[in-house]
Formats: structure tokens, sequence, C-alpha cells
């Protein structure tokens, strides 16, 4: 199934693969949501899918493109948000993985990525997974650490997750563990777990590990259960939970931000 790619505007399928908030010039977090949308740029056709997978979380992290908009507004933080679905392309997967363009969706076919080839992988990459990189390049000059946002399914493979947040890191910070412990402190009636629902050493997870760990930047994935950010009331209670223990971590930190060199390159990290 390859895209109808004539006379179509790749500088504009380019610009509309990432949403930019730019926040506080000051802040020190940048938020990051590679699994915001669930958008297709039209010439791949819903890669030949029924628009009600588009609504799945095969497509997209429900709920946490929101929540991102909301923490970022309230903390002041800039946040940058991948528009195109993860079938698509998921940033959150190495080129090798067989998911960043899975053929299938629990054993549904995606007929538009059971064959692509290289050039077609290399197009997709241009038009989503560039852009992606640059602006989140971008929003990290300076900051002293990065957030990123998910969310998960609460039954998989007919497992139950009693979670509502989870806070992973694959190396242990000062980050993670203050932020683990001021959630579980004022978490009330909302569970939270350290490396759940899944432990972040046993996936190969790409955003943060290239933009974050592997540049000595402190950064933690947050996971919401997609069925509490779809009730307005458990939405409201984890973003006024995790807005203000955020806030009150990265005080106790001492996280600054760092004026950004001439070569691009920042003048220290927060550890």
């Amino acid at each position: 199934m390859a895209p109808d790619v004539d006379g179509i505007n790749l500088n504009a399928l380019r610009d509309a693969a990432v949403e930019c908030l730019p926040g506080a010039a000051g802040h020190p977090l940048v938020m990051v949501c590679e699994h915001a949308g669930a958008l297709v740029p039209a010439p791949w056709r819903d890669l030949g899918l029924d628009k009600a997978y588009l609504k799945t979380h095969f497509a997209f992290d429900p709920g946490a493109g929101a929540m991102t908009r909301a923490l970022c507004a309230d903390l002041g933080a800039p946040g940058v948000l991948a528009r195109y679905s993860r079938l698509f392309l998921d940033y959150n997967r190495y080129p090798q993985d067989r998911e960043q363009m899975r053929p299938d969706m629990g054993g549904i076919p995606v007929p538009g990525n059971l064959a692509p080839d290289d050039a077609e992988r290399a197009l997709r990459h241009q038009i989503a997974a560039a852009p992606l990189a640059a602006a989140i390049d971008s929003a990290a000059q300076g900051r002293a650490a990065m957030v990123g946002v998910h969310s998960f399914t609460p039954v998989m493979n007919g497992h139950t997750r009693a979670l509502d947040i989870g806070v992973l890191g694959r190396r242990d910070c000062r980050f993670l563990r203050a932020l683990v412990d001021a959630l579980q402190r004022a978490a009330g009636g909302l569970r939270v777990a350290a490396n759940a629902p899944y432990d972040w050493h046993q996936v190969e997870a790409f955003c943060l590990h290239h933009h974050a760990e592997a540049r000595a930047l402190p950064c933690v994935a947050l996971e919401f259960n997609n069925a509490a950010l779809a009730d307005a009331g458990t939405f409201a209670a984890i973003r006024a939970l995790m807005g203000t223990t955020l806030a009150e971590v990265v005080e106790n930190l001492g996280f600054r931000s760092h004026p950004v060199a001439a070569s691009g390159t920042s003048a220290g990290r927060a550890g």
C-alpha cells in the first residue's frame, strides 16, 4: 500500500508533525509526549485502517497529550508533543524494532505497515521523526531535567494493572527518588508506584534514552492509567497532584535552567 505523495507539500507534513508549547524561558523542566496524537498524514490514507482503530491505545496514548498540556500550563514548562500516530511511526522505538512501524495490532493487520521498503521508512522518518527530534533537542537546551508523559491500558494480556500513576526510570537519580517519595506521601486515594506498570529496565525505549540519558540529563517517564484520565474528576485530581509535586521536587532539588552557549550546548546540568 504505497502512499500517494505526488504533488503534496512535504514541508507542510513536517510542520504538522509537532506541537510545541513554549513555556517560560527559565523553567528547568521540559515535558515530552511522543504518543500524544493519532493523526496519519493524508497520503497514507489511515494506513488502510478503519478510523475506529485510530481512537485506540494502539494508535496513541489516550489522555497523555491532554495531561501534558495541562501540566505545562500549570508549571510554565515547555512541552513537545507528537501529532502523528505511533502506528505511522513510533518515535519511542528504535529503527530495528518491529513496533516502530508495527505490522499488526494484536494480530489485526495494519495494511500500510506490512511491507515498508527503505525509501518508505526514510520518508516517514523525514516527515515524522526528524521534526520531533529537532523540537525536543531545541526545547531541552539549558533545561535541568526531562519528563516523558505516557498512558497505559488498565488491563494488559488479561492482567489488571491496579495503578493510577507510575514513575519510571532506568538510572537511580535524585529526581526519580524524590518524585516517587513526594507523590506517595501526597497521593491520597491515588495509587502510585515506581517502575510500574512495567520496569523500564525490561524495555527498549528510545526517546528519553536518546534525548536525556545519553546526554546526562536527569529524566523520568510518567505513566498514567488511561481509564483514570478519561474520568474528568480523576484527571483533575491527577493534574493537581502532579503539578504540585513536580513544582515541589524542582524547588527542593534546586533545579535551575542553564544559559545556552552560542554553540547550542548548555553550561551545565543539575544532577
